[in-house]
């Protein structure tokens, strides 16, 4: 049943970022019942449900960190972690969603949860935040977005394999057969996976990339250059060992007119963008995490990522503790607002 009085805080999305922002809105004395958590699933995100096969590149001692401030939710998540995981392990991606859910579950419950697809949002002429789903409308006065991102892709006649599924070796063999020639778009951390499963599968095919070399590595000091197990596999496809791979600079454009004559599938691995909500913008001060044209809302996670400067050059910053950071570093000028108000 929904609250007929607007909750003072409403979460669109429970991936990793709604979470966190769940955690740290209870550790700051926020009522449980003033809240309300918004997701079609709520499961995990996308992270949980969609690529949890995928090997990351973030090591246990980085989730530990994270995790460590909610003691004591996260104190069963912490000793399964620490019973399966070296300081500098990396995890796959099932893992860093499994301990973060499991630390939030040891607070959601006091929260009123609302398992569905929030459909548009619209703030009224009070400010109210009117969430729009398929069986009514539930209000809030501070609106969260969390709501996560989806691949981008291209718009070229080919038959495309999803990411999910090409990240998923054991799903990626049953869409791929000797006679095709794949075409990857994109050499990051996702890419780099890919082209290590299609090698693995033995199948003909080209990656296209934009930057100035093949692969951008973390070792030469490139901020979210591949690293660790992408960085292994780059280093194989450079000295040759991946026979079957041809890689083609995005601005040889006959070259990549010739490979698409032969392509028969094709796989994005270019990036994500914002999932598409009616009412909302996907443009934010990374500041002070406030959208634009929407007073009392706030975006958090890798929709509305924390923003790094680097040598004059802005770069997104997306893992579990840029998310914490941002998320920290924002809310109590947030939540100082809010009292104010009232």
């Amino acid at each position: 049943m929904v609250k007929q009085q607007p909750y003072t805080f409403g979460i669109v999305g429970f991936g990793i970022a709604g979470q966190l922002l769940a955690l740290e809105l209870i550790t700051r004395g926020v009522i449980p019942s003033n809240i309300c958590i918004c997701d079609e699933t709520m499961l995990g995100g996308s992270l949980a449900t969609s690529y949890g096969s995928v090997l990351s590149n973030t090591p246990w001692c980085k989730i530990k960190k994270a995790l460590e401030i909610y003691i004591p939710y996260s104190t069963q998540a912490l000793q399964e972690g620490n019973s399966l995981y070296e300081e500098t392990q990396c995890m796959p991606v099932r893992d860093i969603a499994k301990y973060c859910l499991m630390t939030a579950k040891a607070v959601i419950p006091s929260i009123d949860q609302y398992i569905t697809r929030i459909q548009s949002v619209q703030q009224d002429t009070s400010g109210v935040w009117n969430l729009s789903y398929p069986f009514g409308t539930i209000s809030c006065k501070t609106l969260f977005l969390t709501h996560g991102v989806q691949p981008k892709v291209l718009d070229l006649p080919y038959p495309t394999i999803p990411l999910p599924i090409a990240l998923d070796k054991d799903q990626l063999k049953y869409h791929v057969t000797q006679k095709d020639t794949i075409t990857v778009f994109g050499t990051s951390h996702s890419g780099t996976l890919i082209l290590q499963h299609l090698h693995t599968l033995g199948i003909p095919t080209t990656a296209i990339y934009k930057t100035a070399t093949p692969f951008r590595f973390a070792r030469d000091g490139e901020f979210d250059g591949v690293k660790e197990a992408t960085e292994t596999i780059a280093d194989s496809i450079l000295r040759g060992e991946h026979t079957t791979l041809t890689l083609i600079p995005w601005s040889d454009t006959l070259a990549v007119h010739k490979a698409l004559c032969k392509t028969t599938k094709c796989i994005y691995s270019i990036g994500f963008q914002p999932v598409s909500l009616p009412g909302v913008s996907t443009t934010y001060d990374p500041s002070t995490a406030a959208i634009q044209s929407m007073p009392n809302a706030y975006g958090f996670g890798v929709a509305y990522p924390e923003i790094c400067t680097i040598q004059d050059k802005q770069y997104t910053s997306v893992s579990v503790l840029s998310f914490q950071t941002q998320i920290q570093r924002c809310l109590p000028a947030i939540l100082e607002k809010k009292k104010e108000k009232e």
